[in-house]
C-alpha cells in the first residue's frame, strides 16, 4: 500500500473509493434567445417524521425503470425503495448486510435494458444485480479497491464505468480517473473512452486535501447513455463546457463546446457547501477528520448529463443558481433549455426517458424529498 493510499483510508475512507464525428458551439448570446421551459412538480416523496417507507435517511441515487417505477437507493439504510409514478410506496428490496444480495457500502444505481437492476456497491467490491421484479440475481465483484462508483448501461451484455485509482510511481502518487467500457462480468475494460491523472506527492497531498476530495469525490465523473449504444460525457471543469459522445468501440460522434464565463461560488454558497462537506466528511470517518474541507472557488461548468422523456439529451449547468438545463438533439443542436426554480446550492437530478426527478442533498428542512418532475 502506497503512502497516498495510507493517507486517505486514515484520514476519510471514501477513496476506497463519450462513422463520422458532428461537432457544435454555442455562444451564451446564442443560449438567450432559446425558449426556456419551465418544470413542475406534480408528485413529492418524503416525510420528515412517520412510516418509515416514506422517510430517506440519505439519498445516494435514483432512477425511473420501463416500468414506471420510481427507485430510490438510501446509501444509510442500504435499501431501494421502491414507489410507483405516482408517489405510492411498493416495496423495500434489500438491506445492509454481508450476505447474497444485500448491500454494503451502496453508491449508485442503474437499470439494464433487459429489467435487470444494479447497485453499485463498493463494499462489494462491483455490483449487487436484481432482476426485472426486483428478486436477488447475481453478485459480481471483481475489484479488490477502487470499483466502479458509476455506472451507465450500453447494452444488456456491455456497460460504460468509472473509476478512481491511485498507484505509486516512484516519489509520486498518481492519482487517475477513467471512463471505460467493459463486457459484462468483465474486471478489465474493452475500451478506455476517457482518462485523466492528478500527480502529487505525499506531502503535496497533506497540504492540498480539499483538492484531492473534489478530484476523487465532490466533482466525480459520470456518464449517460441515449439507449442506442452512444455513451456522452462531460469533464468536471470550472472553465471547459464540454461534452463528448462515443459509440462501444471509442469512435468519438459527437462533440459540443461552448464558450462560457467562468463563475465563482458565492460566499453563501462556500459557507454552505462547507458546512455539508465538513458533515458528511465526520459521518462517513472512522475517526476524527484531521482538516477542515475547503470548496473550491468556481463552479462546474457541465454538473450532469441525462436523456429526457424528449429523447434529447439534458445538460444540468453548474454555473446557474436555479437548476437550469441546455436541451440538445442527437446532432448536437441546442433546442431550448429547461429551469427548475430552486433555492440552495445542493440540488441534484436524474433525467430519465421515463421521467424527471430532483431532490436537495442538504436540504434546509433537514429531511429529503423526493420530486418527479415534467
Amino acid at each position: 500500500m502506497n503512502k497516498m493510499s495510507i493517507l486517505i483510508q486514515l484520514s476519510i475512507p471514501l477513496l476506497v473509493l463519450v462513422t463520422g464525428c458532428s461537432t457544435n458551439e454555442e455562444t451564451g448570446e446564442d443560449a438567450v434567445r432559446l425558449p426556456v421551459d419551465t418544470l413542475e412538480v406534480i408528485a413529492g416523496i418524503g416525510v420528515e417524521v412517520g412510516d418509515s417507507t416514506n422517510t430517506f435517511a440519505a439519498i445516494a441515487d435514483v432512477r425511473i425503470d420501463e416500468r414506471g417505477r420510481v427507485l430510490v437507493l438510501d446509501e444509510v439504510e442500504a435499501c431501494i425503495k421502491v414507489f410507483d409514478s405516482e408517489g405510492n410506496y411498493i416495496q423495500q428490496v434489500s438491506r445492509r448486510g454481508e450476505g447474497p444480495g444485500e448491500l454494503d457500502d451502496p453508491v449508485g444505481l442503474f437499470v439494464m435494458p433487459d429489467g435487470r437492476v444494479g447497485v453499485v456497491d463498493q463494499g462489494k467490491h462491483g455490483y449487487v444485480v436484481f432482476n426485472d421484479s426486483l428478486r436477488f440475481h447475481e453478485e459480481i465483484g471483481l475489484w479488490a479497491t477502487n470499483s466502479p462508483y458509476h455506472v451507465t448501461p450500453i447494452s444488456n451484455d456491455e456497460i460504460a464505468a468509472c473509476r478512481y485509482d491511485d498507484r505509486a510511481r516512484g516519489e509520486f502518487d498518481v492519482l487517475s480517473r477513467t471512463v471505460a467500457v467493459y463486457s459484462w462480468g468483465e474486471q478489465d475494460p474493452d475500451t478506455v473512452l476517457w482518462q485523466d491523472s492528478l500527480e502529487t506527492t505525499f506531502a503535496d497531498a497533506i497540504d492540498n486535501l480539499s483538492m484531492l476530495l473534489d478530484y476523487a469525490l465532490f466533482n466525480s465523473i459520470s456518464t449517460c447513455s441515449d439507449g442506442n449504444g452512444t455513451i456522452y460525457f462531460a469533464p468536471a471543469d470550472p472553465h471547459v463546457y464540454e461534452i463528448t459522445g462515443w459509440d462501444s468501440t471509442g469512435t468519438v460522434v459527437l462533440e459540443i463546446s461552448r464558450e462560457l464565463e467562468p463563475v465563482e461560488k458565492t460566499q453563501e454558497d462556500i459557507e454552505s457547501e462547507t458546512f455539508y462537506a465538513n458533515s458528511y466528511l465526520q459521518r462517513i470517518s472512522t475517526g476524527p477528520v484531521p482538516f477542515e474541507y475547503e470548496p473550491a472557488p468556481y463552479r462546474i461548468m457541465v454538473d450532469e448529463l441525462g436523456f429526457g422523456p424528449d429523447g434529447n439529451l439534458w445538460v444540468k449547468l453548474g454555473t446557474h443558481n436555479e437548476t437550469f438545463f441546455d436541451i440538445y438533439d442527437l446532432n448536437g443542436r441546442l433546442l431550448r433549455h429547461a429551469v427548475f426554480p430552486t433555492d440552495g446550492w445542493s440540488w441534484e437530478t436524474e433525467v430519465t426517458p421515463h421521467g424527471i426527478l430532483a431532490w436537495e442533498e442538504d436540504p434546509l428542512s433537514g429531511y429529503q424529498v423526493l420530486y418527479l418532475l415534467e
